[in-house]
């Protein structure tokens, strides 16, 4: 849910911020921070070089050669790291109170900061839901949701950090954060290795190069966000499922079972995934419901044929 705090940019946001990491996600936030007026005082990452490029486009940072260093100059320190290198390099650093610490990661909370917190700093976690590779538009934070968990003050000061950002908190029981993070990752990272199996089955009936798949798959995937956005769920599911077209989705069976058997047990997996929305969208039309259960019998006979392993 969301915080329901009503905060203005900058209000209670302890400043400076120290930024350790200077990849993708640090480079997003570094530039939206500054952008929005946020004093960053230090950067810190592994290669040197990375950490000058990085505080050379932000006013006012300076390049540190150690994390500690970088630590020592922020108030609100950001762990913008690989996730299995928080906790590591949250125990190597000397934390004092009245200094807060988080990290960016999504499925894990503030246990990775536990020597920061016994040592007096507060701890809390920002997870915006969105990838920033190769992004660094501070417009690229509007509207985005950004997963918080942090204990009074610090939790009113990240929602203030998320809204001068143009995102929107919200709050997130620790226990939830494997599920939350599994969406997260099967949104993105699987729609992306979905283009991938889509542009190799595209290449293969068309004697396309993959890179040339995928811009021709662009438009068709474009059009399916607008309609996720214009229509929401489950009016933008179309396509044979949502007709309960068993003919047409037989002879892609059929040829997916010839061509490209290795992809068969996903394209059946994602039809059952599929049906769901299909009946959803049907609610209303009993003919097309009735032939929506037809569909998933036979898509149970496949199943149980042995023609489709799990």
């Amino acid at each position: 849910m969301t915080t329901g705090l009503s905060l203005s940019p900058n209000q209670r946001v302890r400043q400076p911020v120290s930024l350790l990491g200077a990849g993708g996600a640090a480079t997003a936030l570094g530039v939206a921070l500054t952008t929005a007026g946020i004093a960053i005082s230090s950067v810190w990452s592994r290669r040197f070089d990375r950490a000058q490029a990085l505080a050379a486009r932000l006013p006012g940072a300076t390049a540190s050669a150690d994390p500690q260093t970088a630590a020592e100059r922020g108030a609100l320190v950001v762990l913008a790291i690989p996730d299995s290198a928080i906790a590591p390099l949250c125990a190597r650093l000397n934390w004092h109170p009245g200094q807060a610490v988080i990290h960016l990661a999504g499925a894990y909370g503030r246990e990775l900061l536990a020597p920061a917190a016994y040592a007096g700093a507060e701890t809390g976690t920002f997870h915006p839901l969105q990838t920033f590779a190769g992004h660094d538009d501070p417009a690229a934070w509007r509207g985005v949701a950004v997963a918080i968990e942090a204990d009074p003050p610090l939790a009113a000061e990240l929602v203030a950090l998320a809204r001068c950002l143009g995102a929107e908190p919200i709050q997130l029981a620790p226990a939830q954060r494997p599920l939350y993070h599994a969406a997260a990752a099967l949104s993105a990272n699987g729609l992306v290795a979905l283009v991938g199996v889509a542009a190799n089955l595209l290449s293969r009936a068309t004697g396309l190069e993959r890179a040339a798949a995928v811009q021709h798959l662009l438009p068709l995937l474009r059009g399916v966000l607008a309609n996720l956005e214009q229509l929401g769920l489950p009016r933008a599911a179309t396509g044979p499922v949502a007709r309960a077209d068993q003919q047409t989705l037989e002879r892609h069976r059929a040829a997916l079972a010839h061509e490209a058997p290795e992809w068969l047990a996903l394209y059946c997996a994602l039809l059952r995934a599929m049906l769901p929305l299909a009946r959803e969208r049907a609610a209303d039309d009993p003919e097309r419901v009735v032939a929506l259960d037809a569909l998933a019998s036979w898509l149970a006979d496949v199943q149980s044929s042995g023609e489709v392993s799990s």
